[in-house]
Parts: C-alpha cells; structure tokens; sequence
C-alpha cells in the first residue's frame, strides 16, 4: 500500500471546521486504487490541534493515476469547491508518503 499522510495543526477547536471539509462524496471514493482515507484527531495540545488526514491507495502507482486524474484535477479548479480552500485557522501542514513494508492485523489463537 501506499500512504500520504498530512499532519494540520489548526488554532485550537477549529479542528471540526476542518474535519467536516472531508466529509462529503468525493470522487476518490470511488476510483479505482483508493483504499481508504482516515482522519485522526489529537487535542492534546493547549495552543493547537492536530488533524492527521492518511490517504491510502493499492500503491504508488494508483496514487499518480489519482493525482493526473480529470476528477481530481477538476476538485482544484472548481473555485466553488470549498472543501479545496485553505481552511481558516490552519498554521501548517506537513505531508509524508510511506509505502507499507509490513502489515499485521488481528487474528485469533
């Protein structure tokens, strides 16, 4: 698998605002190679929250497909699109790109 990880520290409680920009249909959802998408949240902080936002595709390749794609490169262009504008309150981002080399799940004894 391959995974894009975005960590946004956001002013404090606005962490929401953002989580709900990804809480739409997406045509992600459906393309072919997208895995799965999760949204993780640390509060823990008393200056900022974090949103870790982990995009995962079958692999490298199904997330270049995904970038070049005419449904993703309208999502961009689409200047009614508000779930692509720099939300209010966010203080940075940071983006990682892993490809998995182990995976262990849960099995019973």
């Amino acid at each position: 698998m391959y995974v894009i990880s975005r960590m946004i520290k956001v002013e404090k409680d606005l962490s929401t605002k953002l989580v709900n920009q990804f809480n739409h249909e997406s045509p992600m959802l459906t393309f072919k190679g997208f895995v799965k998408r999760e949204i993780l949240l640390d509060k823990k902080n008393k200056a900022f929250d974090v949103v870790n936002i982990s995009t995962y595709f079958e692999n490298k390749k199904a997330f270049y497909q995904w970038e070049g794609s005419p449904e993703h490169i309208a999502l961009h262009k689409d200047s009614k699109n508000d779930h692509h504008k720099k939300p209010e309150g966010v203080l940075g981002v940071e983006a990682h790109f892993y490809e998995t080399v182990l995976l262990q799940a849960y099995r019973e004894k």
